[in-house]
């Protein structure tokens, strides 16, 4: 037998050589242009920045009117069951014979240690041997009689209250006719799922390798993680399940040989999460489905420990807001993220229509043009979380940052002090009656009832939120804005290469109070 060996060693030189490169290159052709090229570059770009500063007549394009849109809710039937111990929810749904099955559980009193290994468990969770199969043959019973099955924690906000819940995941769909070897698959894996410290490694150096080379796409996302970290605890856990945090844990994972107090740890979160009593199960299906289902649940549900007579689940865990100081941390990217975010008011407070919709009106207007078009990145936003309670800016893939914190600055004086054009707030209200009432397909509908339903949101409370979105004014949309964002508290975090905030810092000193690699 013959084996090659490939040896890929990286060059380390090769951004540096490139960007010389290209001022060599830039340097060439300047030197052979004319005094009449040069003026011509400089009408030029007078002429762009005329035509991106220009006023377009969107009166031209079809619209919808205020009056258009639909102020009432769908009605999402639903069927409550209590098999054994544990709360079931069937959304019947036309799903042309597929079944979509949640098994939600709560996390909350799981300790803080234990919160930091939910990522790594819930890869675990489908990846790993069960009920004396292997890892490939439990792969090739996922592959054979499902859609596809993920895990994963999540922090859902609740509607009302500075609250919030700490909900498991463990998802899949299936066609009808493999319901039964489906719930079956499922049942393994939560009652008889067994880890072996070789699969683990495996899985452990996956996940470290795809983050370590995916820092570029999610720079934004670490951003927006880590600057909501500083604003509350549900920022601080969404950071350590999903953020910056969550990177480092992974790190140190890798760094372990020996896994076995590790895969004693995932074994004793798999005990704690899917006790019977603590399961929620979300059923989407056609409705001739419900009463077979209801039996294979039930098998489901009786492999589930019990709680032992007596015994209590333990008060919740919640970590504490991180530093407010804004911060830059350091990736190997030529670009920056760029996040700044403001303490605003839950979902049912009356000035929260307000702020989604000048989230919209702020995105549209202004900071697209100013960030995309003449700043050169990729994106500019500003979105209102209706459901946390939050308002940000951000840049993606910026080659900015001083300039970029000071369009932030720029955006809310563009509200307060400029003119708000009627069609352009019309715009806005539209916009924001899509954020909130999205087209869905039929397994979203049961899922996405099923979380309102647990969280506060309910169809009275989102139908009036919707009415009081179409009551907004351009008052409102300044009266919000120096609020909640001018007179309010703002965090901020940077992500980005180091040769851009080394520029930055030279450009504005205490821009950042903390400065660290990711």
């Amino acid at each position: 037998a013959h084996r090659a060996l490939l040896t890929v060693v990286p060059d380390t030189a090769m951004e540096e050589r490139e960007r010389q490169a290209e001022l060599a290159r830039l340097k060439t052709i300047e030197g052979k242009l004319s005094d009449d090229d040069k003026r011509k570059i400089v009408d030029d770009a007078l002429r762009l920045k005329a035509e991106q500063e220009a006023k377009q007549d969107l009166k031209t394009l079809p619209t919808l009117e205020l009056s258009d849109i639909p102020m009432k809710f769908e009605n999402v039937p639903s069927r409550d069951e209590q098999l054994k111990r544990a709360k079931v929810e069937f959304y019947p749904q036309p799903t042309n014979g597929i079944t979509y099955l949640d098994i939600r559980t709560d996390f909350s009193a799981l300790s803080i240690e234990q919160k930091d290994l939910l990522p790594l468990f819930a890869r675990a969770l489908t990846q790993s041997g069960a009920a004396g199969q292997d890892y490939a043959q439990i792969a090739a019973r996922i592959a054979a009689v499902t859609g596809g099955l993920g895990a994963a924690p999540q922090v859902q906000s609740l509607a009302a209250s500075e609250d919030y819940l700490q909900s498991f995941v463990l998802s899949g769909r299936a066609l009808d006719r493999n319901a039964q070897p489906f719930i079956e698959l499922l049942t393994d894996l939560v009652a008889k799922l067994e880890i072996e410290p070789r699969r683990l490694k495996e899985i452990i150096a996956e996940i470290s390798t795809r983050l370590e080379t995916s820092l570029a796409g999610l720079g934004f996302n670490f951003a927006l993680l880590r600057a909501q970290s500083k604003l509350s605890s549900e920022g601080a856990l969404n950071d350590r399940l999903q953020g910056v945090e969550m990177l480092h844990t992974m790190r140190r994972l890798a760094k372990q040989q020996d896994l076995k107090a590790t895969i004693a740890n995932l074994d004793e979160i798999r005990t704690q999460l899917f006790r019977s009593s603590s399961l929620r199960i979300i059923v989407t299906c056609e409705d001739a489905m419900v009463e077979p289902l209801e039996r294979l649940l039930s098998k489901l549900i009786e492999a589930m420990p019990a709680d032992a007579p007596g015994e209590e689940q333990g008060n919740a865990t919640r970590p504490s807001p991180t530093e407010t100081a804004p911060e830059a941390r350091i990736v190997p990217v030529p670009v920056a993220f760029n996040v700044r975010f403001f303490k605003t008011v839950r979902f049912t407070h009356p000035d929260s229509p307000a702020l989604l919709v000048l989230s919209n009106y702020l995105r549209d207007t202004f900071l697209h043009r100013e960030l995309r078009e003449k700043g050169g990145a990729y994106g500019g936003y500003a979105q209102a979380g209706v459901a946390s309670a939050t308002f940000y800016f951000g840049s993606y893939r910026d080659p900015n940052i001083v300039r970029t914190y000071d369009v932030f600055d720029q955006a809310m004086r563009w509200v307060t002090e400029q003119p708000i054009e009627d069609e352009h707030l019309k715009e806005a209200i539209l916009g924001a009656c899509g954020d909130v009432d999205p087209l869905e397909s039929p397994d979203i509908k049961g899922r996405r009832e099923a979380t309102n339903r647990a969280t506060g949101f309910t169809k009275q409370a989102r139908e009036s939120f919707k009415q009081r979105l179409l009551q907004v004014t351009k008052e409102d949309l300044r009266r919000v804005t120096k609020k909640y964002l001018q007179d309010g508290p703002a965090v901020q975090t940077t992500v980005a290469g180091p040769d851009l905030i080394e520029q930055a810092r030279k450009e504005r000193p205490g821009l950042f109070q903390l400065v660290s690699p990711i």
